[in-house]
C-alpha cells in the first residue's frame, strides 16, 4: 500500500511540473518613460493661450516627461488588470518679476488591458485606466497643491520578448503619448 501511495504522489508531482512549463506567466512588472504626458500638453497650451491673455510672456519651458512603474495580473489569455504609478515635473520661466513656476505631479492609475494578439514573444494590446494625481506648484514663496483625476487611454501597444521584454504604448494621458520601457513576466 505504501508503494502505491508513493507512486501516485510522485506521478502527481511530475504532472504538476509538466503543466507549469506550458502555462502562461500570470504577472508582469514594468518600468518606463513617457513622452509628452497630458500635464505637459496643458503647460504648452497654457503658455500660448492663457498666459498671453494674462499678459505674461513665457521665456522658457522644460519638462522631464513621466517616469512610470507598473504591475499587472492576467485574468485570462486576453484580459488583465493592473496598476501604474507615475512622476513628472516641469519648470516654466516667465519674462517678468513674478518668478518661475515649478511643478511636479505624481499619482497612480488602475487599468485594464485587452490583448488583440498574444503570442509567445509578441503581444499587441490596448489599455485604459483611471486614477489619482497630486500636483504641487511653487512660484517664488507661494506653494499650491491640488488633486485631479488621472487617466490614460492607449489603443495601440506592443510588447516583444519572452520573460524579459521591451514595450511601447501609444495613447493619451498621464503616462504620455508614447511610453516605452522594459517589462518582466513573473
Amino acid at each position: 500500500m505504501k508503494k502505491i501511495i508513493f507512486i501516485v504522489l510522485v506521478s502527481l508531482i511530475s504532472l504538476e511540473g509538466y503543466g507549469q512549463e506550458n502555462m502562461q506567466k500570470k504577472s508582469e512588472i514594468r518600468v518606463g518613460y513617457g513622452l509628452i504626458p497630458v500635464q505637459e500638453i496643458g503647460t504648452m497650451l497654457g503658455e500660448g493661450i492663457f498666459m498671453g491673455l494674462l499678459g505674461r510672456e513665457v521665456e522658457h519651458s522644460s519638462g522631464t516627461g513621466t517616469f512610470t512603474a507598473g504591475y499587472s495580473r492576467n485574468l485570462n489569455k486576453r484580459l488583465s488588470i493592473g496598476i501604474d504609478g507615475f512622476y513628472g515635473k516641469n519648470t516654466v520661466s516667465y519674462k517678468d518679476d513674478l518668478g518661475d513656476s515649478k511643478w511636479n505631479v505624481f499619482g497612480g492609475l488602475l487599468n485594464m488591458q485587452y490583448s488583440y494578439l498574444n503570442k509567445t514573444k509578441l503581444k499587441l494590446y490596448g489599455k485604459g485606466g483611471l486614477g489619482y494625481a497630486k500636483f504641487n506648484n511653487r512660484q517664488k514663496e507661494d506653494r499650491e497643491s491640488f488633486s485631479a483625476l488621472s487617466y490614460q487611454f492607449t489603443p495601440i501597444a506592443i510588447r516583444y520578448g519572452n520573460k524579459i521584454g521591451i514595450y511601447g504604448e501609444f495613447g493619451f494621458g498621464y503616462l504620455g503619448i508614447a511610453n516605452v520601457g522594459i517589462s518582466l513576466k513573473l
